[in-house]
């Protein structure tokens, strides 16, 4: 995905804690937690730095370059094997794990990982973050050791471009498909651009009366629909699974983006152009896909943002408190 579109999934993972209908108290693991009230907070907190979010969220590629082993898991069916593949389990508002249940041929059939340590870098974003809130809270205020919270937002922003890389299709795909690959992040960028008001200037978005990217009268039916999606689908806290932790539920993600890799461009399929590909049977799907796997990858951050936090909070901050 390109910077634009980073940045309006994060925004969009923001406005999912803020104004979608969160419950108030779910179980995670053996307890219970508040999830509406940590949600509020966290959004509270972050709208002090939204004016990072475009920053963080691209420092990935712009900085850290890491592109070639830390934005994805490249799979490929093993077609030697005959045994059958438990997938990982995901929550059942995830539409495209729905989708792939139903649909994909490769569903429930072996893989071979070929390479990607994607999980890996989302699980260590969780903790660094939450370890470098625990240094903030017991050093005091003005130690140099002591991490400023425009950084901590930072980390923040960076942990859901690694996230929303997960939900990226061809980022989970073996094959080389590098020419379509570059050019539908194009078009979704293409989507964000002229949906939302940019000032470029300031490397930032324009934001309506309740902080979010403003739209234009232009907006497209992609975007609008993801916006729908995030505040209308039902939102569950847990990862899908009470024993998970961000590897777990991250490489979960990954398997399905891989089932869909295969749904958009079918086996076989020589590398084309956005020309070509529109031409195939596959493109007619092509808003669907989009519009579903950029609504996960919402709540893909905005879960893992939020688990974060709670750890955090419930920590020391929240310790104790009811």
């Amino acid at each position: 995905m390109k910077k634009y579109t980073h940045a309006w999934l994060a925004f969009m993972a923001m406005k999912r804690l803020d104004q979608a209908t969160l419950p108030e108290v779910e179980g995670s693991g053996k307890s219970e937690v508040q999830v509406a009230k940590f949600a509020k907070s966290l959004v509270r907190w972050f709208k002090n730095y939204r004016d990072f979010v475009v920053q963080g969220a691209w420092y990935p590629d712009e900085v850290f370059a890491d592109q070639g082993q830390s934005h994805g898991v490249k799979y490929e069916p093993d077609e030697i094997s005959e045994e059958t593949r438990l997938f990982k389990v995901l929550p059942e508002t995830m539409e495209i794990r729905n989708l792939m249940m139903e649909e994909s041929g490769l569903y429930e059939k072996p893989f071979t990982i070929v390479k990607g340590n994607l999980c890996d870098r989302c699980d260590a974003m969780a903790h660094t973050i939450v370890d470098n809130f625990k240094i903030q809270y017991r050093e005091e205020k003005g130690n140099p050791i002591s991490p400023s919270s425009t950084h901590m937002a930072m980390r923040f922003f960076i942990m859901s471009h690694y996230i929303a890389d997960a939900h990226m299709p061809l980022h989970c795909d073996a094959r080389s498909l590098s020419t379509i690959h570059a050019a539908i992040e194009k078009q979704w960028e293409s989507g964000v651009e002229k949906s939302y008001k940019i000032d470029s200037d300031n490397n930032r978005f324009f934001y309506d009366p309740d902080g979010y990217p403003l739209k234009t009268e232009k907006i497209t039916s992609l975007m609008s629909n993801v916006e729908e999606k995030i505040l209308s689908r039902p939102f569950v806290y847990n990862w899908g699974n009470s024993e998970y932790s961000t590897w777990d539920y991250m490489s979960a993600v990954t398997e399905y983006s891989y089932l869909l890799a295969y749904e958009m461009i079918p086996k076989d399929s020589e590398d084309m152009g956005w020309k070509e590909y529109k031409a195939t049977p596959a493109a007619e799907r092509f808003e669907e896909y989009s519009s579903k796997l950029m609504a996960d990858a919402v709540d893909s951050i905005a879960r893992a943002w939020l688990h974060v936090w709670i750890r955090y909070r419930l920590w020391g901050p929240d310790k104790g408190k009811k």
